[in-house]
């Protein structure tokens, strides 16, 4: 007989696939609806950023996705702090990001904080370009939280789940 740790973890990993799916699903929409280089989805506390999944070229998904950062050199930090708007058309003409690292190497970004039911934020969706953007706006923030919202939807429906399945095997 497995350990209840054991399905605890199991559960997690049925669960987790799912909003795996989701995720995916998420991005590529990000992605292919604004035109962009790179999406992916990240979370965040006080002192780093990790993106957990992203769309892009494999050179980029190897070079980012899984990848830790310094919280205090991310885009997301200056957006959910309401330094930056949620759409950078020109990062490098942004003073609050123009000397950060990632502005090197990507010229345009549009980030949405993934908030959960609970007004908690469990982290951010973003999409960046190579190049700069000059007509990103409100509706490409507009379509991005609405994948924020999907997503937010599903973590926040896994959590319940899990807590519920735990719950009753533990009885």
């Amino acid at each position: 007989m497995r350990a209840r740790s054991e399905y605890d973890e199991l559960l997690v990993k049925l669960e987790s696939a799912q909003e795996a799916e989701v995720v995916e699903r998420a991005l590529v929409a990000a992605q292919e609806r604004l035109g962009m280089d790179a999406s992916y989805i990240t979370t965040m506390d006080s002192r780093i950023q990790t993106i957990h999944a992203m769309i892009s070229d494999p050179e980029t998904v190897d070079r980012f996705q899984g990848k830790v950062f310094p919280v205090e050199q991310t885009y997301c930090l200056r957006m959910l702090g309401g330094e930056i708007p949620n759409a950078v058309p020109d990062t490098r003409a942004e003073p609050a990001v123009s000397e950060l690292p990632g502005t090197a190497l990507f010229h345009a970004y549009v980030g949405v904080p993934v908030k959960l039911s609970d007004g908690s934020v469990h982290g951010t969706l973003c999409c960046v370009s190579r190049e700069t953007r000059p007509g990103l706006g409100p509706d490409e923030v507009r379509f991005m939280q609405v994948l924020a919202d999907i997503v937010a939807a599903r973590v926040d429906r896994v959590h319940g789940d899990i807590a519920r399945l735990t719950e009753r095997f533990r009885r």
